[in-house]
């Protein structure tokens, strides 16, 4: 089934079933109710917001020296080199900065023109069904191409010599090679086109990415149904939602449009509504976001982040950011939004640590020549390659993994609703005696209450009934684990800061 010409803003889903060991494609199929996450025998990419060692960037620095301040303090810091005098300077300059030397790791990889888009061409997160992790290395062979709204819009490249023949970008199509051996993590080759700032994954097998990804594959000789059946089987990705274009002519990637907050949550930008983009980006929403369902059967909960102008009419990229652990970075732009994109985010994502960063060239110390010329505006982020181009997390190989399906926002007292969780422990040690736990509490209460979860018998699937029996109220809710490696995880993951709510009915 190939999809070409494809109207302006019109949906494609993409959904990937295995029945009688064949895939067969389905459209705008809707996934029914289920309780749990169930990973079978398949691999499982992670999702931003899972545990992570630390934020991978590179060096001659491409983003604010204060943000890698930040990034070194909150986590462990992985920077790449070219060579040994690259790696002398960065020290010198992360001395100044008073970077502990013990929270970071060098890694020595080829730069080619592209290699400041770590995002882009950087390894992904890919757990075997055996809870191995290996860097996934899709391919990056042609710079960045960009396209109008028409998904099969003819592409245009970044980078071409004067004869117009495209300068590939292998250079960077090797890096991942030497990040996994200097990490000691295996490689899992991705043989088609999966750009990472135009994929976003729920971690529970579902992926989004506009259709632009389609037409980049096409050139690279990857066709529709081959690309979902390699994302089907390397990625773990059996459900692959594609959106329309929603830049008039750009790279199109997800990652200016929207972000997945967590297994159920879309945060989506919204541009002023007298811009050109306005009603393109309302269509998405209204038309395509809106008919998709979770992988626990419900509709996404789809949240709004105001975009305001800059130079003129361009949008300020706010999605654009990156979640590492309990901290978010944010990309600003000089203008009086800033504030109030800060502010959504704290709304949307209680408990987290929300740091915003401006990017003017002259104020930093020490920055590429490339940089600068890139950049000829002076102002390092732009509408379509911010701060989360720039950075790629590496995840943590023996993370203690939780999803939930959360209870929905209101339900009856008369009912005995259960709240499920699957719970999956990478480092294989298992989990302690008396653990999941749920805390829970009536609103305005400060003490947490705890009940412990009963296992289905597979070692990963929990549940509980919430122990409420009351009248009408809100309980506050979150859920912890913990595994005999000494690790603890909650969700949300900022618990007791942040928790999940439903509102009990008479």
């Amino acid at each position: 089934m190939l999809f070409s010409g494809k109207p302006k803003y019109l949906y494609i889903t993409i959904l990937w079933v295995v029945l009688s060991c064949t895939n067969q494609i389905l459209g705008q199929s809707k996934p029914s109710e289920t309780h749990y996450y169930d990973p079978g025998n398949a691999n499982r990419t992670a999702a931003e917001w899972e545990p992570a060692k630390g934020t991978m960037i590179t060096w001659p620095l491409c983003i604010p020296y204060k943000l890698v301040i930040e990034l070194s303090k909150d986590n462990h810091l992985y920077t790449l080199v070219d060579n040994e005098k690259d790696k002398k300077q960065a020290k010198i300059w992360y001395a100044k900065w008073g970077i502990d030397s013990a929270k970071t790791t060098f890694i020595t990889a080829p730069q080619g023109i592209d290699v400041w888009w770590t995002r882009d061409w950087g390894p992904s997160a890919v757990f075997t069904p055996e809870g191995k992790l290996h860097l996934g290395d899709g391919k990056y062979i042609y710079a960045t191409p960009e396209s109008g709204l028409e998904c099969d819009d003819t592409l245009r490249f970044l980078y071409t010599d004067k004869n117009n023949n495209i300068i590939k970008t292998e250079i960077e199509d090797n890096a991942t090679l030497p990040i996994g051996k200097t990490l000691d993590i295996p490689i899992l080759d991705l043989p088609f086109i999966t750009t990472g700032g135009n994929v976003m994954t729920d971690g529970l097998g579902t992926a989004f990415s506009s259709c632009i990804i389609l037409n980049e594959n096409r050139y690279f000789n990857v066709s529709e149904s081959r690309f979902f059946k390699l994302n089907d089987s390397l990625s773990g990705y059996k459900n692959y939602h594609i959106l329309s274009n929603f830049e008039q002519r750009g790279i199109q990637h997800i990652d200016c449009l929207m972000k997945l907050l967590d297994e159920e949550r879309i945060l989506v930008a919204e541009p002023p509504k007298d811009h050109e983009l306005y009603p393109i980006y309302e269509d998405i929403v209204e038309n395509e976001l809106k008919t998709l369902r979770t992988i626990y059967g419900r509709p996404y909960e789809i949240l709004r982040l105001k975009t305001g102008r800059y130079r003129k009419n361009l949008l300020a990229a706010y999605t654009n950011s990156i979640i590492v652990n309990k901290t978010i970075y944010v990309p600003l732009f000089n203008i009086r939004d800033d504030s109030i994109a800060l502010q959504t985010w704290k709304e949307v994502m209680p408990g987290y640590t929300i740091k915003g960063f401006t990017f003017v060239l002259d104020e930093e110390p020490v920055m590429s020549e490339q940089m600068k010329n890139n950049y000829s505006s002076g102002y390092g982020w732009t509408f379509g390659d911010a701060l989360h181009c720039r950075t790629r997390a590496i995840w943590d190989p023996e993370m203690l993994y939780i999803t939930v399906k959360r209870l929905p926002s209101e339900i009856q007292s008369a009912d005995t609703p259960k709240v499920y969780t699957t719970i999956i422990d990478y480092s294989k040690k298992g989990l302690v005696v008396a653990s999941p736990q749920l805390f829970w509490r009536i609103k305005g209460d400060n003490k947490w209450n705890t009940q412990i979860f009963q296992s289905e018998g597979n070692g990963i699937h929990f549940n509980t009934s919430f122990p409420i029996n009351t009248g009408e109220t809100t309980v506050e809710y979150y859920i912890s684990a913990s595994s005999k490696s000494g690790k603890t995880e909650t969700m949300p993951r900022t618990a007791p800061q942040g928790f999940y709510s439903v509102n009990i009915k008479m």
